[in-house]
């Protein structure tokens, strides 16, 4: 199993055997039906009522990404495998910056930025209006048919969706409701928010009092989709009245409740406690506690209150 991961050089990795494996693939491009214009992509899928499948490499400094072009992405028993179900696109992103000099690769680099792809390998599939419905990173080296099987069920289960949506267009009121919030839920990580865009509105509509309660919970999990990636921007600078900042600042908006709360309480607990704020993280680490004191957050809240009050 290759992992995705930020692409970190092992001594195998500057082998000399390694280097020229490795110029190899990037000298050689791959064969069949691989476009490496998303725009192009876009369209063609549109034309023959396809998906996309794109996939972002680091074969310039990540061993998993030359081989997984070479093993998989490359051979032709893949490319047959999926091309009646996708236009496969593949962009191999330059990772390394030498002042003064520019890849002629860097485009992709942008491209890669604008998916949030930040670990390498990563596959995003699109459908064939453009839109993001799932998203995987890292690859297993199980032969290609074996990982064009994976990826065709991407596509099969993208098929069953659609056929799940239809129905619950085909009910009324809140069985409709309750059908297109099951729906939602169920939607891949890493889809785009706009998947769903018709069906929330239709939610709103068919239930204006929110009377099941969904909407205020999905704006919580949408609100902390957006406090992750702040968190992930300030903590690792040391930056720990912003993290507190960030946090009560969505809590008092959102009003998050159940293990949702708990996963938003407990980075300002690690930041209280790392600006050895005692008193505060102490009660940071109840609440935590007080949430669910048998979750994962909740058991290592107890470990972190014990350590403090032992201090």
């Amino acid at each position: 199993m290759i992992s995705g991961s930020k692409p970190i050089r092992s001594r195998k990795e500057n082998s000399p055997v390694f280097r020229l494996a490795l110029i190899l693939v990037l000298i050689l491009p791959l064969q069949g039906a691989w476009l490496t214009d998303l725009k192009e992509a876009k369209k063609q899928a549109s034309e023959e009522k396809k998906d996309v499948f794109v996939v972002f490499l680091a074969t310039e400094i990540s061993g998993a990404c030359v081989q997984f072009k070479k093993r998989v992405l490359s051979q032709d028993l893949f490319q047959q495998a999926i091309v009646d179900r996708f236009v496969p696109v593949l962009f191999d992103v330059p990772l390394k910056q030498t002042p003064g000099m520019v890849s002629p690769l860097a485009a992709n680099r942008e491209v890669a930025e604008s998916f949030g792809v930040d670990r390498y390998p990563t596959a995003v599939f699109l459908n064939s209006k453009g839109i993001v419905y799932a998203r995987e990173t890292g690859a297993a080296i199980n032969g290609p048919l074996k990982h064009a099987a994976k990826v065709i069920q991407r596509s099969n289960d993208q098929l069953a969706r659609l056929k799940s949506i239809k129905e619950a267009y085909q009910q009324n009121g809140l069985a409709r409701v309750k059908s297109l919030i099951a729906l939602v839920k169920s939607t891949p990580q890493g889809a785009d928010p706009s998947l769903n865009a018709d069906h929330l509105e239709e939610i709103a509509k068919l239930d204006p009092d929110d009377s099941l309660g969904f909407r205020k919970n999905h704006l919580a999990e949408m609100g902390f989709a957006i406090l992750d990636r702040g968190l992930k921007e300030v903590f690792h600078k040391d930056s720990y009245d912003e993290v507190i900042q960030l946090v009560d600042d969505y809590i008092t908006r959102f009003e998050p409740k159940g293990a949702l709360l708990q996963k938003a309480l407990f980075p300002k607990l690690a930041a209280l406690n790392h600006g050895k704020q005692k008193a505060q993280a102490i009660k940071a680490a109840e609440a935590v506690i007080a949430v669910d004191a048998n979750s994962a957050h909740g058991k290592l809240a107890s470990q972190i209150l014990k350590r403090l009050k032992s201090k």
